[in-house]
């Protein structure tokens, strides 16, 4: 059996493996929904990811920002209130656009997408950073 923190860097290089690769292809390709899609989870697993480095649980739903904002406060990791606030922010946008996305239940646009990929990328970065620094 794996440890938390083996676990929770499995999660975040599977977060790093989607955003090279399927999410590279589905910005290539001009599919925004997959876009934001793929997004969605690499924000998800980078998070859940996280909270297992951190020595912590988390319940199987797509939105972990509240419970990673405040686990990360708990365990002291160092970020920002600004950056907290962003990461919850955007795993709750993308929590709720990743079924209508899938499911194309709704359009969404190259700006929709763009903001997501942009979103995805900071949070996997920001969560590198701070796991690096709080695991050492």
């Amino acid at each position: 059996m794996s440890s938390n923190r083996e676990l929770g860097k499995r999660l975040i290089t599977q977060a790093e493996r989607i955003l090279r690769w399927e999410l590279k292809t589905a910005v290539e390709n001009k599919d925004w929904n997959l876009t934001v899609r793929r997004s969605q989870e690499v924000v998800e697993l980078s998070l859940k990811g996280a909270l297992k480095v951190l020595g912590m649980d988390f319940p199987k739903v797509h939105d972990v920002g509240l419970i990673f904002l405040s686990g990360a406060k708990e365990k002291g990791v160092s970020l920002s209130e600004d950056t907290l606030a962003r990461i919850q922010q955007s795993s709750k946008w993308l929590a709720e656009a990743r079924a209508p996305a899938f499911y194309v239940e709704r359009s969404y646009s190259k700006e929709d997408a763009s903001k997501a990929r942009r979103d995805a990328v900071f949070i996997l970065q920001t969560i590198r950073r701070a796991m690096l620094k709080s695991t050492k």
